[in-house]
């Protein structure tokens, strides 16, 4: 839950972050349930819009209540119909496959360990790790550089375009980082669910 503290801090670290807080509403993170099922979205919301992911998202969402224990003998017709490409079929098989060892992260709270861990999973690569630590752990600290509508609204408010300007940006608003990230995706009013 984002707190009063947490909203003072920020808001003294950056002037530039202190007008976008003052002009959103709060944004919400919950604690998640099913990491596994975590991991699927994140997957089907590599590299398209909100609006696309939330769309096939819904449709996966849906077959996967009344058959998520035999995900690997989905038929490629059922895949289609999601709208899912073959390629993120295969990404989602690999964390059904491991998905025992995905639940143990639920003891893990060093980030390096589960990046280490998640990391080796084809088809996880360090923005799906970023929305998992934020979303699925509550992790508070995280920047995720490879969000392009977040590295997008950054430039565009701060008036900056080179990367060591962004991380530098970033690195104010440590140990909240998670939370600016946050509040500049709410100001994009862009739906990400969480």
């Amino acid at each position: 839950m984002i707190t009063k503290e947490h909203i003072d801090y920020l808001s003294k670290a950056d002037n530039t972050l202190k007008k976008i807080i003052k002009n959103n509403t709060t944004p919400k993170i919950s604690k998640s349930n099913d990491y596994v099922l975590d991991l699927y979205k994140y997957i089907i919301f590599q590299q398209i819009s909100t609006k696309a992911g939330n769309s096939i998202y819904n449709r996966f969402h849906q077959y996967y209540k009344a058959n998520k224990n035999n995900i690997s003998s989905w038929r490629d017709q059922e895949w289609k119909n999601i709208g899912l490409s073959n390629q993120k079929k295969n990404y989602i098989e690999n964390i059904f496959i491991l998905k025992n060892e995905i639940y143990d992260l639920k003891e893990v709270n060093d980030v390096s360990k589960i990046y280490k861990q998640l990391i080796q999973i084809k088809g996880i690569g360090d923005w799906t790790i970023d929305m998992f630590l934020i979303f699925s752990k509550n992790n508070l600290d995280i920047f995720p550089e490879g969000d392009l509508a977040l590295i997008n609204v950054i430039k565009k408010e701060y008036q900056v375009d080179c990367k060591d300007k962004i991380k530098e940006i970033a690195n104010k608003w440590s140990p909240y980082k998670t939370i600016a990230t946050l509040y500049l995706w709410q100001s994009l009013n862009d739906d990400f669910p969480n």
